[in-house]
Formats: C-alpha cells, sequence, structure tokens
C-alpha cells in the first residue's frame, strides 16, 4: 500500500514537485561562472554573450493557468541578474487564442512574435510540418545548444539534465532536430481516495481484475458511480487494444521502400520486431504508417474478434463510469471526485496541482487523503493480450524558441531558456505553480529536481516505461464523421450500461467506421499501396 498524505497539508508539500525552469542558450561564448546562484548579477553581465550596455525585452508567450505563476517569478529572478533585459511573460487566454496568436505574429512581421514558445503548438499553428517551419526560419534549431554548458547548472552541459532516451525521443518528434526543449510529462491514470478505499478495506488494485471488483465493491457499499470518468477516459480503451495489437505492430510501421519513408526520422522502424513487445520501450521512437492502417481498416472493419475481446474488457470497467461518460462535464467530474460522490476519478497527470489546491482550501471535515495509481495489467489476460499494460505517457510542456534576425536578441533568449532549465529554477516553477493553484503538466523532465516522498506519491501513478501507442483507428474509437457523433457517443452509452450487446455494438460502429475511413483514403488520396506515391503528396 502506498503512503498517503492528508490533503490539508499537501499544498506546500506537493510546491516541490512541479516548476517549469526556463533554461536558455546563448549562441558564441557562454558565462564563465561556475554557479549561477553564487554568480553576481556584475559577473554574469560581464561574461555575457551580449552588449549589456544596451536595453532590450524578451518575450514568453504561455496559456494561462499552465506555469504562469512560476514564469512570472522565474522573470523577475532573472531580471535581477540582469537588469538591462526586460522580461515580459505573455499569458494567453486558451489553446485557440494561442494558435492564433502565432500563426498571425510569425507569418505577418516575425520579429514581432514572441521569444520563447509553447515549441509543440507551432506546426498546428502554421499547418506545416517541422522541415517547413526549420526551411523558413521560423523556429530556432536547439540541437547546438544541447552541447553548450549552462552557467545556471554549474556549467554542465545543457543536455545534461536530460535522459539521453528523452533527447532522441525529442528530436526524433521534432523533425530530427531539436525543435523544443521537453519541460514534463504528461500521463493518464487514476486518482483514489484513501479514506474511503481504508474504510471500505480496500488496497490499490494491482490488477485489472482487482480494479472492476474494487468497483463493484464501491457501488454495493452505495457509490452510484465509483469512477469519475473524463474525457481521458478512452485512452483506457487504448492501453487495453495495446495489450493485443503490440504483437502485429510492425505490419502498420513506415519501412524502406515506402513511398512516406524517412531513413533521417524513420530509422528506428528498422530495429524494431515482434519479439521485443514485452519490451515497453521497443516502440518509442516508432512512426506508425497512416496509409497501412486505413488499408488494414478497409479490409477487416472494427468488427472482429480481437476488437470484440477490447470493448467487452472495456465495458467491464466502464459500466462503473457516470453516465454519459462519453462526453463528460470536465468540470463536474473533478467535482465529484472532490465531493467524494466518486472514490475514484480517471483523468490527466494536469490535475495533481489543482486538486492539491482545491482539496485544500475544503473544510477541515471535508478533506480526505489521495493518490494515484495507473491502469493495472490483467491477472489473467485474455487470448492473445499478453503484453505488458502501459500507459499514455508524452512530452507534455515543450519550449522553444522563435528565431530572429538581431544576434544580440537571440544571446539573451538563449540564456534565458538555460536560467529556465536549470534544476534549481525547474523546481521553483513546480512549487511556486503548485502553492498558486495554477496546473502543472506532469512528473518532470528535468533531472535533479527533487521531489518530497509526498509530491512522488501524487505523480506515481502516471509514469510510465514507455508509452502506449494510439490505437483508435484499429478499435473504432471516435472514428465516425461530425454528423455520425451522436450516434457514436449514444452506442458507446448503451454499451457501458449494458443496454447492447458488444455484438450489436460493433456491428453498429463498424458502419460509422467505414464511412469515415472511405472519407479519409479520398481525401488523402491513398490508393492502399504504400509503396507507391498517393495524388495527395504529389
Amino acid at each position: 500500500m502506498k503512503k498517503s498524505i492528508k490533503i490539508c497539508s499537501l499544498v506546500c508539500v506537493f510546491a516541490m514537485l512541479f516548476t517549469p525552469a526556463l533554461t536558455g542558450c546563448q549562441s558564441g561564448t557562454t558565462p564563465s561562472s561556475s554557479k549561477a546562484d553564487s554568480a553576481s548579477a556584475s559577473s554574469a553581465k560581464s561574461d555575457a554573450a551580449w552588449d549589456t550596455s544596451k536595453k532590450d525585452k524578451v518575450v514568453i508567450s504561455v496559456i494561462n493557468n499552465y506555469y504562469t505563476a512560476g514564469e512570472k517569478q522565474l522573470a523577475l529572478d532573472y531580471m535581477k541578474l540582469h537588469p538591462e533585459t526586460e522580461v515580459v511573460v505573455d499569458v494567453v487566454a486558451d489553446n485557440d487564442s494561442y494558435n492564433q496568436k502565432l500563426k498571425t505574429t510569425i507569418t505577418t512581421d516575425i520579429n514581432t512574435a514572441p521569444d520563447i514558445i509553447h515549441g509543440n503548438f507551432i506546426t498546428g499553428a502554421l499547418n506545416a510540418s517541422w522541415q517547413n517551419c526549420y526551411d523558413k526560419n521560423y523556429i530556432l534549431d536547439l540541437t547546438p545548444m544541447l552541447d553548450e554548458t549552462n552557467p545556471y547548472n554549474d556549467n554542465k552541459k545543457v543536455r545534461d539534465v536530460f535522459k539521453a532516451n528523452d533527447i532522441t525521443r525529442s528530436i526524433s518528434g521534432t523533425g530530427g532536430k531539436m525543435g523544443t526543449l521537453p519541460f514534463d510529462f504528461v500521463g493518464i491514470g487514476f486518482f483514489y481516495n484513501k479514506t474511503v478505499f481504508d474504510k471500505m478495506g480496500l488496497t490499490v488494485p494491482t490488477s485489472y481484475e482487482d480494479l472492476v471488483a474494487d468497483c463493484k465493491t464501491l457501488k454495493e457499499k452505495g457509490y452510484k458511480a465509483p469512477i469519475a470518468a473524463s474525457a481521458e477516459s478512452t485512452w483506457v480503451e487504448n492501453m487495453i487494444a495495446d495489450t493485443a495489437y503490440r504483437s502485429i505492430e510492425t505490419q502498420f510501421l513506415s519501412l524502406p521502400g515506402d513511398a512516406v519513408y524517412d531513413a533521417s526520422t524513420m530509422s528506428a522502424n528498422t530495429k524494431i520486431t515482434e519479439d521485443q513487445v514485452n519490451d515497453p520501450t521497443f516502440d518509442l521512437y516508432a512512426v506508425m504508417n497512416d496509409e497501412k492502417i486505413s488499408a488494414f481498416v478497409k479490409k477487416n472493419g472494427v468488427n472482429t474478434a480481437l476488437n470484440k475481446t477490447v470493448w467487452s474488457q472495456f465495458a467491464n470497467l466502464a459500466q462503473y463510469f457516470q453516465q454519459n461518460w462519453v462526453s463528460p462535464d470536465s468540470a463536474k467530474v473533478l467535482t465529484d471526485f472532490e465531493g467524494q460522490n466518486s472514490p475514484i476519478l480517471c483523468s490527466g497527470s494536469w490535475n495533481v496541482g489543482k486538486l492539491v489546491s482545491e482539496i485544500g482550501q475544503l473544510p477541515t471535515d471535508k478533506q480526505f487523503e489521495w493518490g494515484t495509481f495507473s491502469l493495472p495489467g490483467f491477472k489473467n489476460p485474455p487470448a492473445g493480450f499478453t503484453a505488458p499494460m502501459r500507459s499514455l505517457y508524452v512530452f507534455g510542456n515543450q519550449m522553444g524558441i522563435i528565431k530572429k534576425s538581431d544576434a544580440d536578441h537571440e544571446a539573451r533568449v538563449k540564456d534565458l531558456l538555460k536560467y529556465w532549465y536549470s534544476p534549481k529554477q525547474a523546481q521553483m516553477m513546480y512549487e511556486v505553480t503548485l502553492s498558486s493553484g495554477n496546473y502543472v503538466q506532469g512528473p518532470p523532465a528535468i533531472q535533479g529536481v527533487t521531489l518530497s516522498d509526498e509530491n512522488k506519491l501524487r505523480l506515481s501513478g502516471f509514469i510510465s516505461e514507455g508509452s502506449v501507442q494510439n490505437w483508435g483507428a484499429m478499435i473504432g474509437q471516435t472514428q465516425c464523421l461530425q454528423a455520425d457523433i451522436p450516434t457514436y457517443n449514444n452506442i458507446c452509452n448503451e454499451l457501458t450500461d449494458n443496454k447492447i450487446p458488444v455484438d450489436s455494438f460493433l456491428n453498429q460502429l463498424n458502419t460509422l467506421v467505414t464511412k469515415y475511413n472511405d472519407d479519409k483514403i479520398k481525401k488523402n488520396g491513398f490508393d492502399l499501396d504504400p509503396k507507391t506515391k498517393d495524388q495527395s503528396q504529389e
């Protein structure tokens, strides 16, 4: 049983867990001071790679609530070291507004664009590939920065705060170059009310069967919906499917001879074999082939024996979700857990900070102990479902630099990013963010951030070795046209409410998926032969 912590005292404790570290790089030489903390402002300025006699402004553009309190503190601390550089934290309301701002400023006059951004948004905002962003000088390639020293981390190399595999993974995901620096991870798992579990004599489930049994007990004890299921609960379907589809994953990879194969970004695919499926990290850098997947679905549909098992196993758990779990009210789902209406919450790691803050503000007699756990594997796996269970575990916050024409300005921006990505500043970001009730994305990607046992407990349920692939197309998950979404939601609810059998569900789902897949094939110009170029690729 995992150690528990009283929520009322957790806000300050958990603060030690999350704080984005802003670490910037300089072009040219870097400060030679051995320690950022002990270095005086004059020393930092005298060794700076920019003209310290000139004033300049660096703009950090971020999305509201995600580390914003920590980022503002970081800006203040940095300006004490470098008063010649003004640091402005531009907080944008939401994702859509952020995308629009990036698109407008970058394509109109890039010199008016912010300097440090959520780099993982840029390709979507511009509807461009990473290579296109590099070719047009929209984003700075941070690969050379990895081998620069960081004056705010004992002059260690910038790369030293990352695990080697994480650097490879980041480069693989940003077009063969280091387009962003990962700050944290995003994971999906379960929050649980330890106070209720103890009262009911329950322990953290160690198998899928145990989780289902615990939910049955909770329902018998009067909990109408033992699990408050957020939209992220759909990843549970993928996790189940992943334990079976991993054994045939190589059929869906882009390989030499395929028209879309690119050796610079897909060479890892050639080293993946089916006998590696019990290694959770075997496909960490795998690149799937959309045309192969569409061809498979076209040939086989989704009404298959394998998918019958996937959906049956999912429904066995989802029967304990709240009604209409397919399109949940996100605010109500959290409230149901905080109000102890549902002793379990299936959601993402970014809600950790919010729950710490909100539960800590409840009246003392309404507070409770809680922890987290990941979706456990099968005790008695269905036929073919032998691979270990793994979860969604991908980079969350990823910061990048907009490339501009002023070398002096670029040196300041890179130095600020180095400051951000030093362990001490990263830890400060977590602490300030959590104590302010802001969102953190999940476990830190920065090595050297010291977490208390209490904080580790809060994140332990979201950490996964390797990451689940997205098998949504294979199992028919949300694979429907816009007009068919109400029908899709309805049959999912009917399945998990035990109103229709899985065979009837899959028959209806197959009709929706066939329409969607045919539309996808047409729009992409797939000829369903991966070795030939499609019209959309000309």
